[in-house]
């Protein structure tokens, strides 16, 4: 789903849809983007005045069952994931000539392959991005849902009313239920995008399709996001598919000197053709990612780490309940905390913000004489004192 902050005025002025009424409850605004199955639209629901993202099937594809079958399982999906990573779904209507839409929550921001044309990513920015990806990963796998396109493209990066950050994982049209074969027609068995393949989509072993192909990709955008390159590219697709089923990736330090070991490992191994070596669960690729990375991120408050209580500096908690509460007020998510937690030291206040502590002096003997001394100076500041406020007094009077 491209970026919805962009679109071609062009096609807008000459598309027959714009400024008509859909279902009696839509009026379409303007066209945002066209590509693959489907084309974009921004509409208003014509009651509630609010903005929709309207997704239907382009004309030409209205024949052909396998697209119709695969653009209803896509909103089914949708309909079966609520989660604050997942774009929603509202609604389902049908244009006079018979295509299907589904009606979509309107993000503002940007995708992931928009924000890295400004380039490589700091660590913790990617830790964010990457855990709340996966976040959402993991409630589509523990449903049976296999992704199989991930890519930057399909990692929005939504900016709310408020200006917080979240990402919102989208378009599912090509994934696979744990219970089929991976098409529904037998056609197009290698779906996907080439670079992000994992080895049994590129060859197309669609029967061991699965959740490891999720955690590939995941460990090629993280690749991508620390380096800003492609982990495999070639100028031709076939040349792409034999350097993901027998090339090696360059270096992380190559292009980033600053990589935290802990990280090159956790992407090595996740995309490993080794079976062994290669990490099989997004859970664990997240757990991963946490224990790399998350020390890095324990300061940032604007957008923290989906499913990972806000850690406070001591001055700062004035109230309990700010704590355990992810971005915009949502409930913490039911995932482990990272293995390698930051140790008490780095939770404190930086040393120029803490104040001294008072040292309490040694005890030591005083005769009763210079008790009596301290006791008359300390009754003649008394005295003083109280002359001084009495004239105060008197002269305001």
């Amino acid at each position: 789903m491209p970026d919805l902050a962009v679109y071609d005025r062009e096609l807008v002025d000459a598309d027959p849809l714009i400024d008509t009424i859909v279902g009696e409850r839509y009026r379409v605004i303007r066209k945002i983007a066209e590509g693959g199955m489907s084309a974009i639209y921004e509409v208003q629901h014509v009651k509630l005045l609010r903005q929709f993202a309207l997704k239907r099937l382009l004309p030409e594809l209205l024949h052909i069952e396998e697209a119709l079958q695969r653009f209803q399982r896509e909103a089914e999906l949708l309909g079966g994931l609520h989660h604050p990573n997942v774009v929603e779904i509202s609604d389902w209507v049908t244009l006079p000539d018979g295509a299907p839409c589904m009606v979509l929550e309107f993000l503002h921001g940007n995708s992931l392959q928009v924000r890295l044309t400004r380039g490589a990513l700091q660590w913790d920015a990617i830790a964010r991005i990457g855990d709340q990806t996966m976040s959402a990963l993991q409630l589509a796998h523990r449903n049976g849902i296999t992704h199989r396109d991930l890519k930057p493209e399909n990692i929005f990066i939504s900016i709310d009313d408020s200006g917080d950050e979240r990402v919102k994982l989208l378009d599912f049209g090509v994934s696979k239920l744990r219970s089929s074969d991976g098409s529904l027609s037998g056609l197009n068995r290698m779906l996907g995008t080439p670079s992000y393949m994992s080895p049994e989509q590129a060859s197309g072993d669609g029967a061991n399709v699965g959740p490891s192909t999720d955690v590939w990709a995941m460990g090629t955008i993280l690749y991508e996001m620390a380096t800003k390159q492609l982990a495999y590219k070639a100028p031709e697709v076939g040349m792409t598919l034999t350097i993901i089923l027998e090339g090696k990736v360059p270096p992380m330090t190559q292009y980033r000197k600053d990589a935290p070991p802990a990280f090159v490992s956790l992407v090595d191994r996740a995309i490993s053709r080794d079976p062994e070596t290669r990490i099989q669960t997004i859970e664990e690729l997240r757990t991963g990612l946490r224990a790399a990375l998350e020390p890095k991120n324990a300061y940032r408050l604007n957008t923290p780490v989906a499913g990972v209580p806000i850690v406070l500096p001591i001055a700062q908690i004035d109230d309990a309940k700010s704590i355990g509460r992810t971005t915009g007020s949502q409930p913490l998510i039911d995932t482990p905390m990272p293995s390698k937690t930051p140790s008490v030291s780095t939770l404190l206040p930086s040393p120029a913000r803490i104040a001294p502590l008072p040292v309490t002096p040694p005890a030591v003997g005083v005769t009763a004489r210079s008790n009596n001394a301290r006791l008359w100076i300390l009754v003649a500041l008394v005295v003083i004192l109280a002359t001084a406020v009495n004239v105060a007094i008197a002269l305001f009077l």
